[in-house]
C-alpha cells in the first residue's frame, strides 16, 4: 500500500481565462483526481465559481488568484467571454501579471507537476528552475498544432501578416487542405498582445516543457501526431477528445452526476446509422440561436431533420 501511494501525485492545473481551456482542464482534473491524484485547479475567483456551480468535484482543490488590475481592462472581467476582442490582449497582459504568484504557490505546495496553456508561456521555465515537471496541454487538436509550427517556426517571424497562414505550411508531409481564412486570422490578430504576440507564448510553452498533449486521438489524426513528435523533438501524447464525466461513482468516491445533456445526446448518436451525422462545432463561446441552428441545418440538407439541431441549441 505505501509503494501504490508514494506513485499518487500532486499535479497543479493551470489553464487560460477562457471557458473552453477552462473546461478541458476541468475534465482532464477530474480523470486524474479519480486516479487517485491531488489536483489543484489554479484560476480567479469569478471563474472558479462559474465551474463550481456547473459541476460538483469534491475531489479538486481550487484555488483562487486573484487577477491583478490592469489599465484598459475592466474592473469585473476575469475571462474572454466577459470582453470584446479588442480587450482580450488587457486580459492577457493581466494574466502575465500572476506569475508572481503561481511561483509562489509551485515553490511552496509540493506539486510534483504542472499541466498549464500557452499563454502563460512562463510557467514551463518557472517549473524546470523549482525542479518541478510541466505538461503543455492543448485544446485544439493535433492538426492545428502542426499547421502552427515548431517553436523555432513561430520565433523566425517568417509568417508576418494574416495572409502568410492562408496557405498549406511546407513543412506538412501529408494531404492536407487545411489552413485559415484571411477574416479568420485578421480576427485573431485583434486578440493578440502586442508586447508579447501568441505565437511566441505557444513557442515558449512548447520548447520548456517537458511533454505536450492535447485533445485528440491517433485514430483520427495519427499522419500530424507523427508530425508533432518530428517537429518538437520531443513526446507528443494525445489524450483523446473528453467526453463529459458519465459515471456518477469511481473508486467508491461520489463524483460529478455526469453531464445529463451528454447522455441524452449520445443516446441520439448511437441510434443513427455510420456515417450518418454531421458534426459541426462553433466554439464554447458562440450561442447561435434555434432559428439559426434550423437555417444553417437546412443550408447543409435541406431534408435534414431537426430535432438533433434543436437538442444541441438547448
Amino acid at each position: 500500500m505505501e509503494s501504490k501511494d508514494q506513485k499518487k501525485l500532486h499535479i497543479a492545473m493551470i489553464p487560460w481565462l477562457a471557458y473552453g481551456h477552462l473546461m478541458s482542464y476541468l475534465e482532464v482534473s477530474k480523470f486524474l483526481a479519480q486516479k487517485g491524484h491531488r489536483i489543484s485547479f489554479i484560476s480567479t475567483p469569478k471563474n472558479i465559481n462559474r465551474l463550481r456551480s456547473s459541476s460538483f468535484s469534491p475531489l479538486i482543490d481550487f484555488v483562487e488568484l486573484p487577477l491583478p488590475a490592469v489599465d484598459g481592462l475592466p474592473e469585473s472581467a476575469e475571462s474572454t467571454s466577459e470582453l470584446p476582442i479588442n480587450k482580450v490582449p488587457y486580459l492577457k497582459k493581466a494574466y502575465d501579471l500572476l506569475k508572481p504568484s503561481i511561483t509562489h504557490f509551485i515553490e511552496h505546495s509540493g506539486v510534483n507537476w504542472i499541466v498549464h496553456d500557452f499563454i502563460c508561456y512562463w510557467v514551463p521555465r518557472v517549473a524546470t528552475q523549482l525542479g518541478v515537471n510541466s505538461v503543455y496541454f492543448s485544446v485544439t487538436n493535433a492538426n492545428s498544432l502542426v499547421f502552427i509550427g515548431s517553436p523555432s517556426e513561430l520565433l523566425s517571424n517568417k509568417r508576418r501578416r494574416p495572409e502568410d497562414f492562408t496557405v498549406v505550411p511546407e513543412w506538412v508531409d501529408y494531404p492536407s487542405n487545411l489552413a485559415f481564412k484571411l477574416h479568420e486570422m485578421v480576427t485573431h490578430w485583434d486578440c493578440m498582445d502586442d508586447e508579447v504576440s501568441d505565437f511566441q507564448r505557444l513557442a515558449g510553452a512548447i520548447q520548456d516543457c517537458n511533454f505536450v498533449t492535447m485533445r485528440s486521438c491517433t485514430e483520427f489524426e495519427s499522419d500530424a501526431v507523427s508530425l508533432l513528435r518530428k517537429i518538437y523533438g520531443k513526446p507528443v501524447v494525445p489524450l483523446g477528445l473528453l467526453p463529459p464525466v458519465s459515471a456518477p461513482h469511481q473508486h467508491g468516491v461520489a463524483d460529478d452526476r455526469g453531464d445529463e445533456t451528454w447522455e441524452v445526446l449520445r443516446g441520439w448518436l448511437e441510434n443513427k446509422k455510420p456515417n450518418s451525422v454531421v458534426y459541426i462545432a462553433f466554439g464554447t463561446e458562440v450561442t447561435p440561436s434555434l432559428e439559426l441552428m434550423h437555417e444553417l441545418a437546412h443550408g447543409i440538407n435541406p431534408g435534414c431533420p431537426l430535432f438533433g439541431w434543436s437538442t444541441i441549441a438547448r
